[in-house]
């Protein structure tokens, strides 16, 4: 037998320390509510404790333009915007498959603020950012391409990372992990001219 010591058992771990709350997400809940009023449907502290604003897709313009507008707010830098397919959510309903996702931030304040707008499957549209995010345009082109959602009033609303020709939205859920064998078949641009 040794006589070599036992390694000792592993003290019990303390509890990791919170982060410090990033001062970009430390927003005046109390403003955002009474400036946005009625377009807002709900207001709520997510993940890393970013402030969602959840807006109706008929109020979603009302309230770019109120927060893009209002001087004690100012969002006047569109950030991203996304998408997200609840297609394999396990309280999935048809009437909210997509979430559209506008990322804004206020230079001069130096706050960031998350909406968020339920598109149903039936009718996968939503009003046009471009009119008050110039930028918004070609980041929206993005979303039609991969998830088929339709911009209203968009100036220029064509795919932009998939071919013209091509039928499908790669980053819906029901489109197969490894294709549909398109990628076999993609004319190449030599082929169009």
């Amino acid at each position: 037998m040794s006589d070599a010591p036992k390694p000792a058992a592993p003290a019990a771990s303390a509890p990791a320390p919170k982060k410090p709350r990033l001062a970009e997400n430390d927003l005046n809940v109390e403003l955002l509510k009474s400036k946005l009023g009625g377009a807002l449907l709900k207001l709520e502290v997510a993940h890393a404790e970013q402030v969602v604003l959840h807006v109706a897709r008929e109020n979603l313009l009302e309230a770019l333009r109120t927060l893009h507008d209002d001087a004690a707010l100012s969002f006047k830098m569109l950030t991203d915007i996304t998408a997200v397919d609840n297609l394999k959510r396990e309280d999935f309903e048809p009437a909210r498959r997509f979430k559209i996702v506008h990322i804004i931030y206020s230079l001069e304040h130096k706050k960031r603020v998350r909406l968020e707008t339920v598109v149903p499957e039936q009718d996968p549209t939503c009003p046009s950012a471009h009119a008050i995010y110039k930028g918004a345009a070609w980041i929206e082109r993005e979303v039609f391409d991969m998830f088929g959602i339709r911009f209203g009033n968009h100036p220029d609303l064509r795919r932009v990372l998939t071919p013209d020709y091509y039928e499908y939205h790669p980053l819906r859920k029901d489109y197969p992990i490894t294709g549909k064998g398109e990628r076999d078949n993609f004319v190449r641009s030599e082929e169009l001219a």
